[in-house]
């Protein structure tokens, strides 16, 4: 009696561990960085509002080696009149220096995806900015995507931890499930 009731409690346990495997969803948190307005880690990333000279140099001391800066010219331009020259600090740190202009919808093209991703790759920790850290949420999803085999629905669980959020789930206080249509 023993064996066949031990028999059907392996052969429960490997048919449940064989189906979670092919349903595995990725569980990995985003965590949010307190002593920086719109500042969170996820994995081996800082997403970032524009930072500023006390957040860079935080960075660079969390092992941040490479700086994406998705605002625009004109934003940066605007920025450095009453801040600092981002790109001149981040050599200053020893930072290396990348900017992606994303300025708004025509913006977000697959072309721009890949400039992406061609910056991130690799393991190293990276800062990836813009003004409010929205710009950032949305391409990095995309990116989860595209690159990173995710769900669209678990590219927005981390995104919704960042600066997603969709108008509609908040007036039905209620996610939306979202699926990739080709």
């Amino acid at each position: 009696m023993r064996t066949p009731i031990i028999a059907l409690m392996l052969s429960l346990l490997l048919a449940f561990s064989s189906q979670a495997k092919n349903k595995t969803v990725k569980t990995d948190s985003v965590e949010m960085i307190k002593d920086f307005n719109g500042a969170f880690k996820y994995q081996n990333y800082y997403l970032s509002a524009q930072p500023s000279l006390e957040a860079l140099r935080w960075y660079k001391s969390q092992g941040a080696s490479t700086i994406i800066n998705l605002r625009t010219e004109k934003e940066n331009k605007d920025f450095a009149a009453y801040a600092f020259n981002e790109e001149n600090m981040a050599k200053e740190l020893g930072l290396d220096y990348h900017c992606l202009p994303i300025g708004g919808a025509k913006d977000y093209t697959p072309e721009n995806l890949e400039a992406f991703a061609k910056l991130i790759e690799g393991d190293k920790k990276l800062l990836i900015h813009c003004r409010s850290a929205g710009r950032v949420t949305n391409i990095f999803m995309a990116h989860l995507i595209k690159h990173k085999g995710y769900s669209a629905n678990e590219a927005a669980k981390v995104g919704r931890s960042l600066k997603f959020s969709l108008p509609l789930e908040q007036m039905l206080d209620s996610e939306i499930s979202l699926e990739m249509v080709n």
